[in-house]
């Protein structure tokens, strides 16, 4: 707990969490800023399709399936964010020398990255439901402006749902910071960390075309997999994606793929050269 707590006060003095959630409040309330304008002013027929365009605005818009439409668009973009976040804590360790500061205290080498990794994840949360909050808020906003009723807004059987769902969208983006975590952690660069991880999240997403077959067992196609896996019927019309996997697959994977790179970063800390 001392080395938590520690870990906690040192992420909250560090720019990277706030700059990270500014990024995503800041795309979040601009998609629904567009999407109430559009709806307002766009065209509404056409060959631009501003019809079909409409329903979907409104689909967004509308809950109870705004609710959906809110996590998914919070977990998707928080997924790359929680990945470059991952990245940024763990490296930035390496680049100061924190963790050669740690093991000349004589800190265990394992409670030092799994304490690092379980604060990183816990500001993942709180992001999440800081973001998924605020969506909401955008999204009650830009349905009103939008002259869409929000009488689907206390509808029981959806916010019932919402903590399951909120629960599988979190297990994705903490699956996508462990993997960026331990990237920047095998690389022992923040730079070269957020870069490689990156990187790896475009490959795996244009190796769709040359493994459409087997992409779907890849970490962050499963990570997507899970967070569709909110949409499932949560009823009141939106957002009725499903997962390619079976749930219960999805999770397992999900999860072996976290327990992996939380594996991974402790054996590159335990076999590193440190000196003192």
């Amino acid at each position: 707990m001392r080395l938590l707590r520690g870990e906690i006060r040192k992420l909250a003095r560090r720019p990277a969490a706030f700059v990270t959630l500014g990024i995503q409040l800041a795309i979040v309330a601009l998609i629904y800023i567009a999407v109430a304008v559009s709806y307002v002013h766009g065209p509404t027929t056409g060959e631009g399709g501003g019809a079909a365009a409409r329903v979907g605005m409104r689909l967004l818009l509308t809950f109870p399936g705004a609710y959906a439409g809110s996590l998914g668009l919070v977990t998707g973009l928080g997924g790359l964010l929680a990945l470059a976040f991952g990245g940024a804590a763990a490296g930035a360790d390496w680049g100061w020398g924190m963790v050669k500061v740690a093991v000349a205290r004589g800190e265990s080498r394992t409670r030092y990255v799994l304490a690092k990794l379980l604060a990183v994840e816990l500001f993942v949360a709180l992001g999440l439901a800081i973001a998924f909050a605020v969506s909401v808020v955008a999204a009650l906003a830009a349905a009103t402006y939008a002259g869409i009723p929000t009488s689907g807004l206390t509808d029981s059987e959806v916010l019932g749902e919402l903590p399951e769902q909120l629960a599988r969208g979190y297990l994705g983006m903490a699956e996508q910071t462990a993997i960026g975590f331990a990237i920047a952690t095998v690389a022992r660069s923040q730079l070269a960390g957020l870069g490689a991880g990156i990187a790896l999240y475009f490959v795996e997403q244009f190796a769709t075309i040359f493994l459409a077959d087997l992409v779907k067992y890849f970490p962050f196609h499963v990570a997507q997999s899970s967070l569709r896996l909110t949409f499932a019927g949560s009823g009141g019309g939106g957002g009725g994606l499903t997962s390619p996997l079976d749930p219960g697959l999805s999770v397992a994977l999900v999860l072996a793929y976290l327990v992996v790179a939380a594996m991974v970063s402790v054996v590159v800390v335990e076999r590193a050269e440190i000196s003192g």
